[in-house]
C-alpha cells in the first residue's frame, strides 16, 4: 500500500519504536550504533541494534539475516546509497510493505489482516502499537505466542508515542488498558483441494521461480468446486469400505486404567491425545466408558462422542456388546457420519486417486490424489504410474476398429501360447475365469473382458499400430513395453492420463490435453497467463469414437461394471482393469459431460484381493451420483455414416432371411460384413473349436479350414 494510506498513528509508532530519527540520519545513525556498541561492551547484549530504517530495508531486500561484521558493514554501504537514490517518504514505503510481522505477515497491511483481520485505516491505537513492536522479535514477541511479553511490548511502544508527544495521555490511558485482540485470520478456505493447490504451486515455481512467492499473483483453475466435494468423500468413502471389509486391525493403542478406579479421563490423557495425528475426517480419542448400546470416547478436541453398538460391529462381526470391540482405555479413531452419529474408524493403508476432466476441453475438474495430503502429499492421481490392466483394452479395440475391424469381427477365445524365439520362454496368458469362448465377436469380448482375446487382436493389428495410437491420445509410450502383454494393460500409466485418453470415446475422437490453470493475475488484476483454447485435435474417426463409446455402454448394462446400473442412468459408459494378482483396481468411465478415473491400491505394491469392479468402481459410482444428479442423460449424439444391421450372433455375418436368432450391430456405412450361409449351428460344439489339444500348440490358432470363416480370426 502506498505511505499516504498508512494511518499517521502507525506511521509513528513504528518511528517512535524502530527509528526515531528517521528523517533526520542520512540512512546510518552514528548515535544509535555507539548505544547499541555501549550496550554490547557493558552489558554483553544486543538489546540495541543500531540499525534504522533504511538499514532495515537494506537487510530485508538484500542481504541475510546473517549477524557478523560483514553484513553489517555491506548494510551500511547499502544504507548510504539508498538514500541517495531515493526519498525518505520512498524508503519508508517500502519498509512498511516489507517488514515480517510473524505469522507469514510481511507489511502492515499484512499484520492487519493476519492479526485483526481488516486493514490498516480500521486499526486501533492499541492494535497499531502492537503491529509496531513485532519487527523487533516477530516469533518471540507475538502476541498468538506470547501474551505477556507481546503486551510489554506494546507499552514500550506507546510510552515511546506518549514520550515524543504522538499521542495524548488520554490516548495513551486508554490503549495501553485494552486487552489483546488479535487473533489468527486467514483467507477463508473455500474449497477442501490441497492437491490442486500444490499443483498450482508446482506449475507457477516452474514458470516464475522464486517470484512465483511475491508477485502476489491470483490464479483461477478449472476445479469444479461441486465436483471436488464430489471426489474427496468418494474417495474417501471408498477407501474405507474397502479397508473395513478386510478387517479390523485394532486400537492403536491401549492406556492403562488405574486399579483405584480414579476419575477418569486422567489429566494427562487429553496432552497424551494431542500427539497423535488426525487423518481426514478421522478423530483420535480414548475410550472411557462402555455399556451395553455404546461406547464413550474422549476425543482430541476435548469433547466427548457416542458410538453405538452398530457403528462398532463392522469391526467384529460376532461380537455381543461394545466392550468386546473397544473397551476402556482403547485409543482408537472415530469419525461423523451425514447422520451426525459416530462410527468406529480405521486409517486406510491402501491408497487411492480419483481424477475427472471436461471431455471437450481437458479441464481438469477435480482431483483427489489421497486420503489425506497433510500424511501424505504424493499425488497419486497425477505421480503414480501403476499398470493399467484391462481398463487399456479399449484403447487396443479402437486401434482394431481404425484398421477396418468390426464389432462383429470374430476373435477365437481359445488357448494362446507365445513362445519367445530367443529364450524359448513361453507365455500363456489366461481369462480372469480361466475358462475359453471359442470364436467371439468384438463387442462381447470387451463386454466380458477377455484377455485372451485382447491378445489376439493385438497381435492382429499389432504392436507399433497400437503404441502409434496410444500417443495419439497422450500416454506416454516410451515406457510402453512393446511386446503382446501390452493386451493387458502392462503399460505404466497415471490416472490422469488414462482419464484424458477416455475423453476420446467421449467427445467423439479427439484428443485432450489436460490442464487445471485458467487464468493467472498479478495483485493489481494485470493479467499474466490466459490458458489457450483447447486444441481440436482428431485421433479417431467420429464414428470409430460412437462405436467404442457404444460397447463402453455395453460394459455398463452387461458386463463387469453392471454395478452401475443401481444409478439409475443409461448414458454411462466405461471399463474395469484389474492387474496380475490383484495390485491394482480401476474404473475409468464417463457420459458425453464429464470422465472420471478411480484407482486404487498399496503405495507399495501388493495384492489387494478384489477386482476393479469391486474396489475401484464404487468410488466412481459415488463421484458420478453426486455430480450426475438432477442432470439430464447425455450420450455421445450418433454421427453420419454409421449404420445398424442385423447379424448372425455366431458368426458375426450377417444374417440371412427369416434368422429368427439375429441380432443388431452398429457399422461403419462401408464396412458391413459378408452375407450369412445360414451354418451358424457350427458352434454348438464348443469343444471341437477348445479342446486340450489346443492347449499343445504355439504361437496362434487359424480355424478357417472350411473356408468361410473370416480372415480376423486368429
Amino acid at each position: 500500500i502506498a505511505l499516504s494510506q498508512v494511518p499517521p498513528n502507525l506511521v509513528h509508532a513504528i518511528l517512535a519504536t524502530e527509528d526515531r530519527r528517521f528523517y533526520d540520519h542520512y540512512g546510518v545513525d552514528l548515535r544509535g550504533i555507539a548505544r547499541a556498541a555501549y550496550f554490547l561492551l557493558t552489558r554483553g547484549t544486543r538489546e540495541q541494534g543500531g540499525s534504522t530504517i533504511t538499514m532495515q530495508v537494506a537487510r530485508n531486500f538484500f542481504l541475510t539475516r546473517e549477524k557478523n561484521l560483514i553484513r553489517k558493514l555491506n548494510e551500511i554501504l547499502l544504507a548510504l546509497k539508498i538514500e541517495q537514490e531515493l526519498t525518505k517518504d520512498e524508503i519508508l514505503g517500502l519498509y512498511l510493505n516489507k517488514v515480517y510481522f510473524g505469522k507469514r505477515a510481511y507489511g502492515v497491511q499484512s499484520a492487519a489482516e493476519v492479526y485483526y483481520g481488516t486493514t490498516v485505516d480500521k486499526l486501533t491505537l492499541a492494535q497499531m502499537a502492537m503491529i509496531a513492536g513485532l519487527p523487533q522479535a516477530p516469533t518471540r514477541i507475538n502476541p498468538l505466542n506470547d501474551p505477556e511479553a507481546a503486551l510489554k511490548r506494546r507499552k514500550h511502544v506507546l510510552d515511546r508515542m506518549l514520550n515524543y508527544e504522538y499521542i495524548s495521555q488520554e490516548q495513551y490511558d486508554e490503549a495501553v488498558n485494552q486487552p489483546i485482540s488479535a487473533k489468527y485470520h486467514q483467507h477463508p478456505v473455500e474449497l477442501d483441494a490441497p492437491y490442486v493447490a500444490e499443483m498450482v504451486r508446482q506449475s507457477l515455481y516452474e514458470q516464475y521461480g522464486e517470484d512465483a512467492y511475491t508477485l502476489g499473483l491470483v490464479v483461477y483453475t478449472t476445479i469444479n468446486s461441486e465436483h471436488q466435494r464430489a471426489a474427496n468423500e468418494a474417495l474417501r468413502r471408498g477407501l474405507m469400505e474397502y479397508d473395513q471389509r478386510h478387517g479390523y486391525r485394532g486400537h492403536i493403542a491401549k492406556w492403562t486404567v488405574p486399579p483405584n478406579k480414579a476419575p477418569l479421563p486422567l489429566p494427562e490423557w487429553l496432552a497424551k491425545l494431542r500427539t497423535i495425528p488426525r487423518y481426514a475426517d478421522f478423530v483420535p480419542g480414548v475410550v472411557t466408558e462402555t455399556d451395553a448400546e455404546k461406547i464413550t470416547v474422549l476425543t482430541t478436541t476435548g469433547q466427548y462422542v457416542e458410538v453405538p453398538f452398530k457403528q462398532l460391529q463392522w469391526a467384529r462381526p460376532g461380537a455381543r456388546k461394545p466392550a468386546e470391540v473397544a473397551n476402556i482405555g482403547h485409543v482408537i479413531y472415530v469419525y461423523p457420519q451425514e447422520d451426525k452419529t459416530w462410527r468406529l474408524g480405521q486409517v486406510p493403508k491402501a491408497s487411492a486417486a480419483l481424477v475427472s476432466l471436461n471431455p471437450d476441453t481437458g479441464a481438469i475438474t477435480s482431483v483427489g490424489g489421497g486420503f489425506d495430503y497433510y500424511h501424505s502429499n504424493f499425488n497419486r492421481a497425477t505421480q503414480a504410474e501403476r499398470q493399467p490392466g484391462s481398463s487399456f483394452k479399449p484403447f487396443i479395440y479402437a486401434t482394431a476398429l481404425s484398421e477396418g475391424f468390426t464389432l462383429s469381427s470374430l476373435i477365437n477365445d481359445a488357448p494362446f501360447v507365445y513362445v519367445d524365439p530367443v529364450s524359448g520362454a513361453q507365455w500363456r496368458p489366461q481369462n480372469h475365469s480361466h475358462k475359453f469362448n471359442g470364436p467371439m465377436r468384438l463387442r462381447p469380448s470387451l463386454t466380458k473382458s477377455q484377455n485372451v482375446v485382447a491378445v489376439r487382436l493385438l497381435q492382429a493389428i499389432g504392436v507399433p499400430k497400437l503404441i502409434e495410437f496410444s500417443k495419439k491420445v497422450g500416454f506416454n509410450t516410451e515406457k510402453f513395453p512393446p511386446f503382446l502383454s501390452l493386451a493387458l494393460g502392462t503399460a505404466s500409466v497415471t490416472p490422469l492420463e488414462l482419464a484424458a485418453g477416455y475423453c476420446v470415446f467421449a467427445n467423439g475422437g479427439y484428443a485432450v490435453k489436460p490442464y487445471f490453470i485458467d487464468v493467472v493475475r498479478d495483485y493489481q488484476g494485470r493479467l499474466m497467463y490466459q490458458a489457450p483454447p483447447p486444441e481440436k485435435n482428431p485421433v479417431l474417426s467420429p464414428q470409430v469414437a460412437y462405436l467404442m463409446s457404444s460397447v463402453l455402454q455395453d460394459v455398463v448394462q452387461t458386463g463387469t461394471a453392471r454395478r452401475a446400473l443401481s444409478l439409475g442412468r443409461q448414458d454411462l459408459a466405461g471399463k474395469t482393469g484389474t492387474t496380475n494378482d490383484k495390485l491394482d483396481a480401476w474404473y475409468s468411465g464417463f457420459n458425453r459431460d464429464i470422465v472420471a478415473t478411480a484407482w486404487v491400491g498399496f503405495d507399495e505394491p501388493k495384492t489387494l484381493g478384489e477386482y476393479g469392479a469391486q474396489a475401484a468402481l464404487p468410488m466412481w459410482m459415488y463421484f458420478m451420483e453426486k455430480v450426475l444428479k438432477d442432470k439430464p442423460e447425455h450420450v455421445p449424439p450418433q454421427p453420419e455414416g454409421i449404420v445398424t444391421a442385423r447379424i448372425d450372433p455366431y458368426s458375426g455375418l450377417l444374417a440371412h432371411d427369416g434368422q429368427v436368432d439375429a441380432i443388431y450391430e452398429l457399422f461403419v456405412e462401408n464396412q458391413l460384413p459378408a452375407q450369412s450361409t445360414g451354418r451358424s449351428s457350427y458352434l454348438a460344439d464348443e469343444e471341437a473349436y477348445v479342446n486340450e489339444d489346443m492347449r499343445e500348440h504355439s504361437n496362434y490358432y487359424d480355424y478357417d479350414d472350411d473356408g468361410w470363416l473370416p480372415e480376423h480370426l486368429f
